[in-house]
């Protein structure tokens, strides 16, 4: 059984933008290498050459006798024009099963195809999407859900969901809670240089999440505001909260604004920290030497912070929503994701009984624990490539993909013929010289209409 670990989506800023996707396919790669060689079956990654370094970087599966890259060069992968070069080299690889497919595959595929589907939180809060993109994701996800073998689900909560909307996937859906580990650098490393370079020098809360409206910043804001008056009240300190991840919300671009503008006017600026994407080694570091992580998401599919929080031992105070109700270690963890005053009151509970800095002993019977949960899971993602080679139904992509490719093609080219119009039309009327112009535009037209 040979399996195509499936890097090449629709776009590389598909992947190279969603730093939580990159390090799925990552940490399904390290469950498979937490097992004995000759139980993980044949993988080849077919990866961008871009993105070649941060799949393979500090991994504990490049060097596995088992794993093999392929890489696609950018511009082929970009150029619709050489989609037969592409098609020939991934067929000449003879896989059995493609995964993971989060869009449809930019070249068809013979085998079977395994899709994950993040969540649906589109259905739950669609007033964080504009109506383009809730039709997108119905689209996409009605497709995936008709096409593809299975669909990986990374909770139950997202598999009822699954169920709900899309109940043609319903005999389909395979739950698969990813679990993670530190690379062995992170642990080995002494996180002083980190602070020093980061210029933190007293405990704090981590808060590592991208800036988007769903993770819910917001609400640690307002416990911050709270803690830091009754604080003021009793001549005491406020603890520090350092956050990192992107600050950009494509979806809404006035929200971190929003976030600097409350932390200015509640002169909460030296005790809220925003130091934007960190290097994946500052943030393990980061991680280490908190005395709490706080997960306050609306929404989550299965949150990998709890996941890498939990690898250390650290101590995670989650929102109350129905997948960390399913992720948790115990219901103490958890608080109102609208309730500041709670959540004020539990961190400073919280910060009352942690110890600042690496707790050893605490990390090394977390990290024991989280190799046996990782071979777990990698035994799961065996057992989904192993049902899913198996099962009778034949592969339904290989049937629809040429004509979908077949249309993009076609879109493409036509843009670029209205795109060429639009070029010269503005030269036009920039004053340039009329005459030839209109003679190009005629001929334009003419083969516009072609």
């Amino acid at each position: 059984m040979r399996i195509a670990f499936w890097l090449l989506q629709d776009s590389i800023r598909q992947w190279a933008g969603w730093v939580a996707g990159l390090h799925y396919v990552r940490n399904c790669l390290e469950g498979l290498a937490s097992l004995p060689d000759d139980e993980a079956p044949e993988v080849v990654a077919f990866v961008p050459s871009s993105l070649h370094e941060k799949l393979v970087d500090d991994a504990g599966f490049d060097d596995r006798p088992w794993f093999r890259v392929h890489l696609i060069e950018d511009d082929l992968l970009q150029d619709l024009d050489r989609r037969n070069e592409l098609m020939s080299r991934v067929a000449n690889e003879h896989c059995d099963v493609l995964f993971p497919a989060i869009t449809p595959p930019v070249v068809p595929f013979k085998g079977k195809c395994v899709g994950w589907i993040t969540d649906l939180q589109h259905k739950h809060y669609p007033e964080f999407f504009s109506d383009a993109e809730l039709r997108h994701r119905d689209e996409l996800f009605s497709f995936l859900s008709a096409s593809c073998n299975r669909i990986v689900c990374s909770s139950a909560s997202v598999q009822a969901d699954m169920q709900q909307f899309f109940p043609e996937a319903e005999d389909r859906t395979y739950v698969l809670r990813f679990r993670t580990l530190p690379p062995a650098s992170a642990t080995d490393a002494d996180p002083t240089d980190v602070m020093r370079q980061l210029q933190i020098d007293e405990p704090y809360v981590y808060l590592p999440y991208q800036f988007w409206q769903h993770k819910n910043h917001r609400v640690v804001f307002e416990a911050w505001h709270l803690i830091n008056q009754q604080m003021t009240e009793q001549q005491g300190r406020t603890p520090l909260l350092v956050c990192s991840g992107a600050t950009i919300d494509g979806r809404n671009p006035d929200h971190f604004p929003g976030l600097e503008r409350f932390i200015r006017e509640h002169q909460l600026d030296d005790r809220i920290r925003i130091l934007g994407m960190v290097p994946r080694e500052q943030q393990w570091q980061l991680y280490r030497n908190a005395n709490l992580i706080v997960q306050p998401s609306l929404f989550e599919g299965w949150s990998t912070s709890v996941e890498e929080a939990r690898t250390l031992g650290k101590q995670v105070l989650l929102s109350d929503i129905p997948v960390h109700r399913e992720q948790a270690d115990s219901p103490e963890q958890l608080f109102p994701p609208h309730d500041p005053e709670l959540l004020a009151k539990m961190v400073r509970q919280a910060m009352k009984a942690s110890k600042p800095g690496i707790d050893i002993e605490r990390e090394c019977d977390a990290k024991a624990e989280s190799i046996e949960r990782m071979k777990r899971f990698g035994r799961d993602l065996v057992q989904l490539f192993q049902e899913t080679h198996d099962e009778p139904r034949r592969p339904v992509t290989n049937g629809v993909l040429p004509l979908l490719l077949s249309a993009q093609h076609e879109a493409s080219k036509r843009l670029e013929v209205i795109e060429h119009l639009q070029r010269k039309l503005a030269a036009v009327e920039q004053g340039a010289d009329h005459r030839p112009r209109r003679r190009w535009f005629r001929r334009d037209k003419r083969a516009a209409r072609t």
